[in-house]
């Protein structure tokens, strides 16, 4: 199974005072014993993960050995980075359903690959839950399980 992960769920793994470290935590644990074949970010993941892990620092919650440590084992996840969607079919999807374009730049690539996006953006998931279906939220998980 195949899963788009936003990087709201990303960040759990590295931010252990973050809500949903636990659920976060399983699945990672489930995808490196096998469970989950592919879990894919498009590369602006990568950029939002850099200032995740520098906010926090910014705010005291880790150092600044802290901040390369976590984005040295972010790097060794070996997460599947595909190219953002194009930038006009992004700003289109945004306009068209009110959801901002960093969130619409993994909808459209869940959409692309024919898989679920994973959030822990609860605000988000209730966007759109009506209308996007394989949108789900980590703190689902464990409760009724994923789609992959």
């Amino acid at each position: 199974m195949r899963l788009i992960l936003n990087a709201s769920v990303v960040v759990k793994w590295l931010l252990a005072d973050e809500p949903l470290v636990p659920e976060a935590r399983k699945l990672l644990q489930e995808f490196q014993e096998g469970v989950w074949e592919e879990f894919i970010v498009p590369e602006f993941c990568l950029r939002e993960v850099a200032n995740a892990l520098w906010v926090a620092h910014r705010r005291g919650r880790i150092t600044e050995e802290e901040v390369r440590i976590g984005w040295f084992s972010f790097l060794q996840l070996n997460l599947s980075v595909l190219p953002d969607p194009p930038l006009s079919d992004v700003l289109d999807f945004a306009l068209h359903h009110g959801i901002p374009v960093y969130d619409s730049i993994y909808i459209l690539l869940a959409q692309q690959e024919g898989c679920s996006l994973l959030t822990a953006d609860e605000r988000l998931f209730q966007a759109v839950a009506d209308n996007l279906p394989f949108v789900q939220w980590l703190g689902d998980y464990g409760q009724q399980g994923l789609q992959g």
